[in-house]
């Protein structure tokens, strides 16, 4: 895929990775448009990249963000749905409107979105979903997290299967922890963002891989590459891999 002038609608793109993949397709030339909360940021990440923004929150009608986008730019090339948060607690611990909130977020606005943009892309469009390593390899005190990632990675996955006869390519990404502040609200305590700090990875780097994935058209994106490779295990020996990786799993 040639980025250049091509529209890209990019939610939670405010700061972390959102921030960092802005900045990496803006360096290919796409036409973006920036979706996030927080308007401050976005205005001047907007400013910066000389992007068009909307200042919306997606647990509300992601369908009327759709509608606005229609109405304003008309088609587009490329949906990357990033917005997402965590909370690491205990099951007992969890609030349900955190529960119901996580869901809305991670899981229930890009299927809503993603639905309500498919009549606006253009021939040979993209649709990239950002899931998480923990929706391949799940740990304690992020259970509705890794629920929410787990169902929107197999969302993904039959969508492609969907989509391919239309010529709209769908990709997924699997990050393990990211040095971003995603850990200020998922762990007030900051232990687990201490405990993992030699194994987090750059925003930037991971931006970089998937542009580059987006112009291979590749299926995933997932790093690190051992927890991947750990994902896959887990998946045939998960028991094994629940005991080995007690220390892993107790990092929360």
């Amino acid at each position: 895929m040639n980025l250049l002038n091509k529209v890209v609608v990019l939610t939670g793109a405010s700061s972390g990775l959102g921030e960092a993949l802005a900045r990496e397709l803006n360096r290919y030339g796409a036409n973006l448009i920036l979706v996030a909360r927080r308007e401050d940021r976005l205005r001047r990440l907007a400013k910066d990249l000389n992007a068009e923004y909307f200042v919306y929150d997606l647990e509300h009608s992601p369908e009327l963000l759709a509608e606005q986008i229609a109405e304003r730019y008309g088609m587009i090339d490329v949906l990357i749905n990033n917005a997402g948060f965590g909370e690491f607690s205990f099951l007992e611990d969890t609030t349900i409107e955190t529960i119901e909130s996580m869901t809305r977020i991670n899981l229930l606005s890009p299927i809503r979105l993603t639905k309500a943009c498919l009549r606006l892309f253009r021939p040979n469009g993209m649709v990239i979903n950002v899931a998480s390593q923990a929706g391949k390899l799940p740990t304690p005190k992020s259970t509705i997290y890794c629920m929410t990632k787990a169902a929107l990675l197999q969302f993904s996955n039959a969508l492609r299967l969907e989509l391919k006869p239309k010529g709209i390519h769908v990709m997924t990404v699997n990050p393990g922890p990211i040095a971003t502040e995603f850990f200020v609200r998922a762990d007030i305590s900051r232990k687990y963002e201490k405990n993992v700090a030699n194994i987090l990875l750059s925003k930037e780097k991971l931006a970089q891989t998937i542009v580059r994935a987006m112009g291979k058209k590749k299926r995933e994106v997932n790093a690190p590459f051992w927890m991947e490779g750990s994902a896959k295990a887990y998946a045939l020996f998960p028991r094994m891999i629940e005991w080995f990786g007690k220390s892993g799993f107790d990092k929360k």
